[in-house]
């Protein structure tokens, strides 16, 4: 079951207050003007018109549903930029620092995927689903069940066969025997010994054993900086080799495969109907 909200009734567009984490204060902003941002920062501004449509609806569908439910972010803003808790956000002028050569058209071209998907969001049951969204599945999106235990129809796993331009599809990571023993603090006659437990139905480990001691992957993909918990693990002379697909928590809008899937072609309503089960698309009257 999904926590249920009442569906507001927007009649106007909204204007949110914004905390901007590494400056600690908050900007107000309309949410329109705070989506071109959220894309901005959020998805190659070089990908084609349509993924980027998907990712407006996307941020403004996260965005609302955060705002229905009242999370409490630092000096009462509605939202924060710090990806931790929330979606990232970059203004324009920070986007032009970055984008020197050619700012105006990109600028452009993210605000016109806003402007065109203007007030359209997500629901499932008739309320805004959690869009969570991440830059490379590796071949196949995670399901909610596997990793919070909640079914959840809309976060199921899918196949994506369309996210192999991204450098994450797949890598791999090479740690030395002293970046294990710090990992670990200690290693007993230098020895060190890992073991995957259990892995979900699409394949990312869920479980592992180090050095006898049981830990998620999540908190050993944290530990050691790693792209995704969709991997191989090997120990050569002491060193740990990682072999990983995808980068991410795998969840909802796979990034790179929505770019490939808009250069075959496919809408925006294509892309999102292929991550998301069972959703509807509306669109708020403002």
């Amino acid at each position: 079951m999904i926590q249920k909200f009442k569906t507001p009734k927007i009649t106007q567009e909204p204007v949110i207050k914004l905390y901007l984490s590494g400056e600690d204060r908050v900007i107000e902003l309309a949410l329109e003007e705070y989506l071109a941002g959220t894309v901005a920062a959020e998805m190659p501004a070089g990908f084609g018109p349509e993924a980027l449509k998907a990712q407006a609806v996307c941020a403004r569908t996260y965005a609302v549903r955060k705002i229905i439910e009242g999370r409490s972010y630092p000096r009462g803003a509605h939202l924060s930029d710090d990806i931790n808790s929330c979606q990232a956000y970059i203004g324009a002028e920070e986007f032009a620092r970055r984008n020197p050569s050619n700012y105006r058209e990109l600028w452009s071209k993210i605000e016109k995927a806003v402007e065109t998907t203007r007030g359209i969001i997500m629901v499932y049951e008739n309320q805004p689903i959690d869009a969570l969204y991440h830059s490379t599945c590796g071949g196949k999106t995670e399901s909610a069940l596997a990793t919070t235990g909640r079914d959840i129809p809309y976060l199921r796993s899918v196949e994506c066969n369309y996210c192999q331009a991204s450098r994450y599809y797949e890598s791999q990571q090479v740690f030395s025997p002293q970046d294990l023993k710090n990992l670990i603090k200690t290693s007993p006659n230098n020895k060190i010994s890992l073991k995957i437990t259990s892995r979900t139905e699409a394949g990312r480990v869920f479980r592992l054993e180090l050095n006898g001691q049981s830990l998620y992957a999540e908190t050993f993909r944290r530990s050691l900086g790693l792209p995704s918990t969709w991997w191989s693990l090997s120990l050569d002379n002491g060193s740990l080799i990682v072999n990983s697909r995808g980068y991410g928590h795998g969840l909802g809008l796979c990034q790179y495969g929505a770019g490939g899937m808009a250069a075959a072609k496919k809408d925006y309503k294509q892309i999102l109907q292929h991550y998301y089960q069972q959703i509807e698309v509306l669109s708020l009257n403002y």
